[in-house]
């Protein structure tokens, strides 16, 4: 299976190198192409690319797009598979030859959510993972995706912007009738400070896109007020006693509840059953 490398780059100049100076530790091996598309960056991130990664084909967006840069980045790659990679993140070598190798095996498996790991501290960002998982519901910061049910599913969704749009692709995959492969193992690197504290614009946009996701794929009212009233008291928990901050989660409720949610692909059949396997999986933990 031939391999295209994703990577979205906005103004983390020095994250974006470590992970291509890692990257590049392994391509060559598996003749993997690289794809960077840096989203309007005002701190050289472009410049720095062509200078240290000429290898890498570069993508410069006129504005920032979001994750929709991701998608303009599948437009163009050639591969059969891609690897999404946040700009702070790369996978363990080990791990992706595993997830390619399952890829290639498994047929019926679309995808590979890699688990994020930070390296500082060499902590897990999903302590809910306890056994390897079909039909996982959760994707992150570096996630194997065969090309074809990518553009079957439409990709991330760019209504979202930020936040809550892997989730949405795992679920989105699952009703279009594929697989989405978990294994504790098998981790990527997340070196992001954010991903532990969490900013006022997580605080907005990823309530908002709780919202959405739970109106996108939460089945019964039931699961969706159940789905909902958990997503607020996550974001409560992470905004703190701060009142600009529960501002910022009050704003996400409104917007997420006043503004229509994106619509789904006609590929994409909800029951509910993707989001139920969530909660369960997340909440049981209290994570």
């Amino acid at each position: 299976m031939s391999l295209s490398v994703i990577i979205l780059s906005f103004n983390r100049r020095e994250a974006l190198l470590r992970t291509l100076r890692e990257i590049d530790t392994w391509r060559a091996t598996i003749n993997a192409e690289v794809i960077v598309v840096d989203n309007a960056s005002s701190d050289g991130s472009p410049d720095a690319v062509r200078e240290h990664a000429p290898w890498a084909r570069l993508i410069v967006q006129a504005a920032n797009t979001g994750v929709a840069g991701f998608n303009a980045g599948a437009a163009l790659a050639t591969g059969d598979t891609f690897l999404i990679l946040d700009d702070d993140s790369w996978p363990d070598p080990a791990a992706l030859t595993a997830a390619l190798a399952l890829l290639n095996a498994k047929p019926t498996i679309a995808a590979v959510a890699l688990v994020p790991t930070h390296p500082k501290p060499n902590a897990i960002a999903w302590p809910f993972v306890t056994r390897a998982t079909p039909r996982f519901t959760v994707m992150g910061s570096g996630n194997l995706v065969r090309a074809d049910a990518w553009r079957k599913v439409a990709g991330y969704e760019s209504g979202f912007f930020l936040y809550r749009n892997d989730t949405d692709l795992a679920m989105k995959l699952l009703g279009a009738g594929f697989d989405v492969y978990m294994d504790p193992a098998w981790i990527v690197w997340h070196d992001s400070p954010a991903a532990l504290d969490k900013s006022e614009r997580w605080l907005q946009l990823a309530t908002r896109n709780w919202r959405w996701l739970c109106r996108r794929h939460g089945g019964s009212w039931r699961v969706k007020v159940l789905a909902a009233t958990l997503g607020v008291i996550t974001a409560l928990r992470h905004a703190g006693p701060s009142l600009s901050r529960l501002r910022k989660v009050l704003r996400g409720v409104t917007d997420g509840i006043d503004l229509d949610a994106p619509p789904l692909p006609p590929a994409v059949i909800t029951t509910g059953d993707s989001r139920k396997s969530y909660l369960r999986m997340r909440w049981r933990n209290q994570t």
